[in-house]
């Protein structure tokens, strides 16, 4: 099966996996094994679905690869999130229900500790059409998917607990969830303005990991509100909100470094990732592989080290199941994720560089770790060669513990 495009769907493409409703994605606008109506794109696009997945006879075995089961604990997330943030919404419920939350996040961590990693990295969530529920499901996913490579350099961070608690995900989760819960306090007309927002809008918006954190005041444990709070602050202490002696009411020094709680610093990174990746009323969502390159080149300093380079050996530049075109001109598609070398996954051809389609892309397999000469030119429109040389070039740190003394970040209130 081929991951394709919404608006390049063809008159007798048959879906390989069905296209949820994204009013209620427990059911599905269309069902597998159905042929994609053509006169059905615009509505799709105008629901937020971009892509979906479509028969290939020679390239079924990507199927295996995807576990559906991951979409459905993935969807069972979104719909706690929108029905409770509805419900608040519309004044039908007056606090968030954390539990439930716990319970469905409780469900997806187990489900991903109990799968193969080439499964359950390489999936990339539906998008549906509130942009606050399905952005704050994203985080959530890749929040863990790097939690559970760092179990290692949590228990080193959070060394003032047991190591089996310092690596529970649960509370990572659940932040990473509720991270922009704020937004439900920004007043409609800035939170969805199309355009650029005037400095006091930005000074609105930047209100809302406080408003958040004081709506989790009592309810969520600390370690995930800090997350509520700190999901702006960046490691070179950047961000926002500012700090304010809770007594004195001066301005304090903003958080930095390892003093930034560390589930806070991994879902600030996957928060940044999942915007760059999604459509919004204001831009267009970036391919994966522009997103990451953005991140190393632009935002420089912004990330801690570590958890930067192990958010580059957990989500793919290029998702399997992507149409490509190679360098030397031949047409692929991407079957497997190259952790090492991210940028140079396995593909399979589809086409030759003259436009020669090959019966069976398997016996035309390339491994581009191993072929330094032939490299990813084009999604799509789209030329990636640039994001693929440059991030390259600049240097991932390596990934190593090391031993801290530093107390526990204080709240701040």
């Amino acid at each position: 099966m081929l991951r394709v495009p919404v608006h390049k769907i063809e008159p007798g493409m048959v879906l390989a996996r069905p296209i949820p409703s994204p009013n209620d994605p427990r059911r599905y606008l269309l069902q597998r094994d159905r042929e994609v109506p053509v006169d059905l794109v615009p509505r799709l696009l105008e629901l937020g679905v971009y892509e979906v997945w479509v028969r290939c006879r020679s390239l079924e075995f990507v199927e295996g690869l995807i576990d559906e089961g991951l979409s459905e604990q993935q969807r069972e997330v979104y719909v706690h999130v929108r029905r409770n943030f509805e419900a608040m919404l519309s004044g039908q419920a007056a606090e968030l229900d954390i539990g439930r939350f716990q319970t469905a996040i409780g469900d997806l961590f187990s489900f991903l500790k109990g799968q193969r990693c080439g499964n359950v990295m390489l999936e990339k969530l539906d998008a549906f059409d509130n942009y606050l529920m399905s952005h704050s499901t994203n985080v959530c996913y890749l929040s863990l998917l790097v939690g559970m490579k760092l179990e290692r350099y949590l228990i080193a961070e959070r060394s003032w607990k047991t190591a089996r608690e310092a690596k529970d995900l649960q509370l990572l989760g659940l932040g990473s969830l509720l991270h922009d819960v704020g937004k439900m306090r920004i007043p409609t007309e800035i939170l969805h303005k199309p355009g650029r927002l005037t400095e006091h809008e930005m000074d609105v918006m930047r209100q809302h990991p406080r408003l958040g954190f004081e709506m989790l005041r009592g309810q969520a444990p600390p370690a995930a509100a800090q997350v509520v709070l700190n999901h702006h602050q960046r490691y070179d202490g950047q961000g926002y909100p500012e700090r304010v002696d809770a007594r004195t009411g001066d301005k304090m020094a903003p958080l930095a470094g390892r003093q930034i709680p560390v589930f806070a610093r991994i879902a600030t990174i996957a928060d940044m990732y999942d915007a760059a990746t999604t459509k919004r009323c204001y831009c267009d969502a970036k391919l994966p592989v522009q997103a990451l390159y953005e991140l190393r080149t632009m935002y420089q300093g912004a990330f801690d080290p570590v958890i930067e380079r192990a958010f580059y050996e957990v989500i793919p530049p290029f998702p399997i199941g992507q149409i490509v075109q190679l360098s030397d001109g031949a047409k692929a598609v991407v079957v497997d994720f190259n952790a090492r070398r991210p940028f140079r996954p396995k593909v399979q051809c589809l086409r030759s560089p003259t436009g020669e389609r090959f019966a069976d892309p398997s016996l035309r397999e390339i491994d581009l770790g191993l072929y330094p000469e032939v490299e990813i030119a084009r999604v799509g429109e789209v030329e990636v060669q640039p994001f693929q040389r440059l991030s390259e070039a600049v240097a991932a740190p390596p990934l190593q513990v090391e031993a801290i003394d530093d107390a526990m970040p204080l709240e701040v209130h």
